[in-house]
């Protein structure tokens, strides 16, 4: 049986892999210095949406961007090991994926650098051709910008099935702008309100749920 879908885009954070406690230390330790308290995760949760850069650059002074986001990359890259994994059998869903002929890409909120550190920390960079991330594009989800962008540098066609995997009601709502199909996962860290209100496609709560929804 072939493929629901020849093209799909995945969200990253809250979707392939549960990066959120990793996140958490590590805007922390980009702002503690400078702000003298600790965020609470639903306050660093409420930041997301420009890539983490420029989130930071919009908290502190600007004379201490730099070495605000230097202490962030340094805690993201040596402490990935001890909090980031894949969430359970999202491996098994893009092998299959990947497998069954299926294009994929990662359209990620976060920068390109740490969603780099991700991919390849956690062994599946290779499997995604195309990746976006949030400082790639003017105009970073919920606007469909990268993902329109990933669909051509995957080469779509004309009325080719395509889907875009997520967790938040950013992803869903840049995959309907961008006039895809739509799967909603039930891991990571939700807001299902949001997500329920915008009518995704498939809503799945297990990654065999997403396979079936992918027809891998």
């Amino acid at each position: 049986m072939a493929p629901r879908f020849p093209v799909a885009l995945f969200d990253l954070d809250g979707t392939i892999a549960d990066t959120l406690p990793l996140i958490y230390e590590a805007f922390d330790a980009a702002f503690l210095p400078i702000l003298g308290r600790r965020h609470t995760d639903r306050e660093i949760r409420d930041m997301f949406g420009p890539p983490d850069h420029e989130i930071i650059r919009g908290r502190v002074p600007e004379a201490e961007a730099a070495d605000a986001f230097n202490r962030y990359l340094d805690v993201y890259q040596r402490h990935h090991p001890e909090f980031v994994t894949l969430f359970d059998g999202m491996d098994d869903v893009i092998r299959r994926a990947s497998g069954a002929g299926v294009r994929l890409g990662v359209v990620t909120g976060k920068s390109r650098q740490t969603a780099i550190v991700t991919l390849r920390e956690l062994g599946v960079l290779d499997a995604f051709p195309v990746l976006y991330g949030g400082d790639d594009v003017e105009r970073p989800k919920p606007d469909p910008q990268a993902l329109v962008a990933a669909l051509a540098d995957l080469r779509r066609t004309p009325g080719e099935a395509a889907v875009m995997i997520g967790d938040s009601a950013m992803d869903i709502a840049a995959g309907k702008a961008a006039g895809l199909q739509t799967i909603a996962v039930r891991w990571g860290s939700p807001d299902v309100e949001e997500v329920d209100a915008l009518s995704p496609d498939y809503v799945v709560s297990t990654s065999a749920e997403l396979c079936e929804a992918l027809g891998v």
